[in-house]
């Protein structure tokens, strides 16, 4: 009965929405929750943004050589570099939203902190900053199980084009799984790349730094043979690494007081729920993280 009562309330619903064009919906939930001076000058802030395209929602991205054709932010986006560390463009107390996916994990901890106090600097009181990336812990046990089809992008990359384009020594299939793992977060200290770490770290090397050291100190271990110009040229590629721990503490250092975990469509706020637009990046490898100032 439960189930029958459920069903035809979501049909009504379903016939609801259905009489009003998707694009006429969606504007109206945005209508209903935000003033229109926000929407007018686009006072929601995807940082990282490649393509996606919103019609309330500014772009912010570096426009570079790896990604080219990726972004279309050139023109009517904000160019910004995270490593520069400088403030956002962005007056203080402005913004409703921010959002970054699949991002911090490209810069090193102190631009990732810089983002992180300009995301708190920049919003309303009340407003949200949603964080997406790659979750370091299911990686890990990826590693440690021998699971190779959880780096799924190993096919795509052991393509003689796609490996030889991002500079890998070969295909990606010949690699070991250790490897595979290590270049996901610590790209340079893997073996994998043609360019990175002078010094790189052999499978026994990774497997002894992870019985001999803490979690988090063998994974700091690996990143800090990573260079920023390297980084600089080869954007695509990892230097970081994510828990939830990690980013709750850096998101509280930059002053937000509600922090909690989230999950795949499940952010508090109504209009970042829409998955047409969020979350659809890698979301069976991805960590969230939400934080309201």
């Amino acid at each position: 009965m439960i189930i029958n009562a459920v069903k035809s309330v979501a049909s009504l619903i379903g016939l609801m929405v259905t009489k009003i064009p998707k694009s006429d919906y969606k504007d109206a939930l945005y209508e209903s929750l935000y003033s229109h001076d926000s929407l007018l000058h686009k006072r929601f802030y995807n940082i990282g943004a490649g393509p996606f395209n919103h019609k309330y929602w500014t772009n912010v991205d570096y426009v570079n050589d790896w990604y080219a054709g990726n972004t279309n932010n050139t023109l009517k986006g904000i160019n910004y570099d995270l490593f520069s560390l400088e403030p956002l463009p962005i007056e203080t107390d402005s913004a409703e939203m921010v959002y970054t996916s699949h991002t911090i994990e490209h810069v090193n901890n102190t631009a990732v902190q810089n983002v992180f106090n300009e995301a708190f600097r920049v919003l309303k009181p009340g407003g949200r900053f949603r964080v997406v990336t790659q979750d370091i812990k299911l990686s890990y046990r990826a590693y440690k199980e021998d699971d190779r089809n959880f780096f799924f992008w190993i096919d795509w990359f052991s393509n003689p084009e796609n490996y030889k384009r991002v500079n890998l020594r070969q295909p990606l299939n010949q690699e070991s799984i250790a490897q595979i793992f290590l270049e996901d977060f610590a790209a340079q200290a893997s073996e994998i790349p043609l360019h990175g770490a002078a010094y790189r770290i052999s499978d026994s090397q990774l497997e002894k730094l992870f019985n001999e050291k803490s979690f988090e100190d063998a994974l700091d271990y690996c990143t800090s043979l990573c260079d920023i110009e390297v980084q600089k040229k080869y954007t695509g590629n990892h230097i970081n690494w994510f828990t939830e721990e990690k980013l709750i503490k850096m998101l509280k250092a930059a002053g937000f007081k509600n922090v909690y975990r989230s999950g795949y469509g499940q952010s508090y706020s109504p209009v970042m729920r829409d998955l047409n637009f969020f979350d659809e990046t890698l979301p069976g490898i991805s960590l969230y993280v939400e934080a309201q100032k």
